[in-house]
């Protein structure tokens, strides 16, 4: 079609386009990259990292073989992680079947102990053992629990990545404290106030809010009290329904004496 263009026939622009345009074609070299995880890209590793976690999974679906192999390992761990969790179960397998034991147990370590049941779950026995296998006791421990009951209680759901902070601290003290964050734990929902020393929830300050507040405010004034929280023993049925009835995008989860453990999210309890 193209070819005819040029040549100027002038019936050439009725014909229906068979071809996809190079502009959207990024080849990928597998050359290296099992032994070195280097892939020689059109597209650079910086490039792809901006890319949407769920358009990388798109592309991963439709790739096999080689070329997923080439574009996954071009991942750092913490994109190959939420990109892995957001790929259909079909190529979730493919995936993991290829990874070699250093590399799945980087990724697996970018997951929380919910994130990685949910991958364990969609993979064959022996798979899913050969992953647990990787873990360290404890979240071995969690994930064995959350696959193997609907009883799970929110102690072993928790994430340990939360921001708390005092009630004195201001608004300018919390940015930057958000600022100093390793860009792992840069997605924050909200900051938790929590009283110093003993770490007894006192309230909740939503992310959004903090960037609009006057800068000498402090977060006792600003946040949201008393907060929801998941007691520690509540389990996943009742953790859904908090979730259904207050629409937070994540939950703090505390003990028996109200002290912060950690938190819920809600993209990975509503799964």
């Amino acid at each position: 079609n193209g070819f005819l263009r040029k040549w100027h026939v002038p019936w050439a622009s009725l014909l229906k386009a068979q071809l996809i345009s190079w502009k959207h074609v990024q080849p990928l070299s597998i050359e290296d990259a099992v032994a070195g995880d280097e892939v020689k890209l059109a597209v650079t590793r910086a490039q792809m990292r901006d890319l949407p976690v769920e358009d990388l999974a798109d592309a991963l679906e439709e790739l096999s073989g080689e070329a997923q192999q080439a574009m996954f390992s071009a991942l750092d761990s913490e994109t190959a992680a939420e990109t892995l969790l957001e790929t259909e179960p079909r190529a979730q397998r493919q995936i993991v079947e290829d990874l070699a034991p250093e590399r799945a147990r980087a990724i697996l370590a970018e997951m929380s102990a919910t994130q990685v049941a949910d991958l364990l779950s969609a993979l064959p026995w022996d798979d899913r053992m050969d992953l647990l296998a990787l873990l360290p006791g404890e979240q071995a421990d969690r994930t064995r629990a959350i696959l193997s009951s609907d009883d799970v209680t929110a102690a072993s759901l928790l994430s340990g990545d939360v921001v708390a902070l005092g009630a004195d601290v201001t608004v300018a003290e919390a940015i930057a404290a958000l600022r100093r964050l390793s860009p792992a734990r840069a997605a924050v929902s909200y900051v938790y106030v929590t009283r110093q020393p003993d770490g007894v929830l006192l309230g909740a300050v939503d992310a959004r809010e903090l960037l609009t507040s006057p800068e000498t405010l402090a977060l006792g004034a600003l946040m949201s009290a008393p907060p929801v929280s998941a007691q520690a023993h509540l389990v996943r049925s009742e953790i859904v329904d908090l979730f259904v009835k207050y629409q937070f995008r994540m939950l703090p989860v505390v003990d028996g004496d109200d002290r912060l453990l950690g938190v819920i999210r809600y993209k990975d309890i509503m799964r």
